[in-house]
């Protein structure tokens, strides 16, 4: 793979984060009809965006770490001193925030112990407060857990099972929790299910079993694109699936829906990878790199702000105009503080990590 960023696969970080802002912002149109259930299909882009942001997050760490394992100089302290420079600091940062917001809005303080080292939600529904950390704490396991399993599918059991297989039998042992799990504890679709970390962690293994393969075949850009029509007649039927069937209910849509969801979106990220260029405008190609650049503290920031807005500003439309005005201002003033917070705040910690910890191997993002 190529050094540096690739166009494609930060178009697609990009992509992510504008459906989950978008979800977030229709929020505001709530004060029209009060009913929860009347939006519940404006959710779901915001559900495919998470969905989105685990399979190219398993794509470009597995990318490093397939790199750094090869060329046999796999540091897994390194490599967790990296990762854990690059998202803790803003997880925590606007941990600590939220938790002064909730004291400001309740007068009681949370409790709070748990994100402190991701096990609010482990094996059971994310709590109210910080909910957004839900998907971070899947995340964070996943950093934890890899490298290791990589140094041993390098020993013994590497002698008997490659990669590939070895991925797929993660994959496999999962879904069969995921399985478990519905059928002991019949859990609702969203909460239940979707942002519970155990069964959940599949999602970001096949990131990882796309670049393990685009590395190991090197398809073309036809090849490429042929895998994105296999993708793109999957991610159809997984919204089909999810706008028609009632997915607190069904098997399938709280088991292998899971499993459906995350191989479509890995299908796009083999030919995403080959868009190095831009080709586009240079007005939409600057939008599309710095929203990549600000994704990660867009996506833990803008939910506390929403929060602000709605509890002590008391946002609340009386007219579909009104609403909309304030679901485009709100999306404008996350932006914008996101890229406060990457400037001030990121960045320079991003600096310390490259100074703490260089890095050892070129990588794609």
């Amino acid at each position: 793979m190529s050094r540096g960023h690739v166009f494609g696969l930060d178009l697609i970080r990009a992509l992510a984060v504008a459906m989950v802002l978008f979800t977030h912002a229709s929020f505001l149109f709530l004060p029209l009809s009060g009913d929860l259930a009347v939006f519940e299909p404006w959710w779901l882009p915001g559900q495919l965006g998470v969905e989105l942001f685990f399979v190219l997050s398993g794509f470009l760490i597995g990318g490093i770490l397939a790199e750094q394992a090869e060329a046999g100089d796999l540091d897994v302290r390194q490599f967790w001193i990296r990762r854990w420079l690059r998202t803790l600091p803003n997880y925590y940062l606007f941990l600590v925030l939220n938790l002064l917001l909730e004291r400001y809005a309740t007068g009681v303080w949370p409790q709070a112990w748990s994100y402190a080292v991701f096990w609010q939600n482990f094996a059971w529904p994310n709590p109210p407060f910080y909910p957004e950390s839900w998907s971070l704490a899947i995340e964070e396991i996943f950093y934890l857990v890899a490298p290791l399993l990589i140094v041993l599918a390098r020993g013994r059991l590497g002698r008997w099972m490659r990669p590939v297989p070895l991925i797929v039998l993660g994959i496999l042992a999962f879904t069969a929790i995921r399985i478990g799990y519905v059928l002991h504890g019949n859990p609702d679709w969203d909460a239940g299910v979707r942002k519970v970390t155990l069964v959940r962690l599949d999602a970001i293994a096949y990131g990882v079993l796309a670049i393990v393969l685009v590395r190991r075949f090197r398809p073309g850009l036809r090849t490429s694109a042929l895998i994105a029509a296999c993708g793109l007649v999957g991610t159809a039927l997984s919204v089909w699936i999810c706008l028609a069937w009632a997915r607190d209910t069904s098997f399938f849509a709280r088991t292998f829906l899971f499993n459906l969801i995350p191989l479509s979106f890995a299908a796009f990220l083999p030919i995403a990878a080959h868009w190095k260029r831009c080709g586009l405008p240079r007005l939409a190609e600057l939008a599309v790199t710095k929203l990549a650049l600000w994704s990660y503290a867009l996506y833990v920031s803008h939910l506390g702000l929403l929060r602000l807005l709605l509890g002590t500003f008391g946002w609340k439309g009386a007219t579909p105009f009104e609403c909309l005005g304030q679901a485009l201002a709100f999306a404008a003033l996350a932006i914008v503080l996101a890229a406060l917070v990457y400037r001030l705040y990121e960045r320079p910690l991003l600096q310390l990590r490259d100074a703490i910890a260089p890095k050892t191997a070129p990588a794609i993002a």
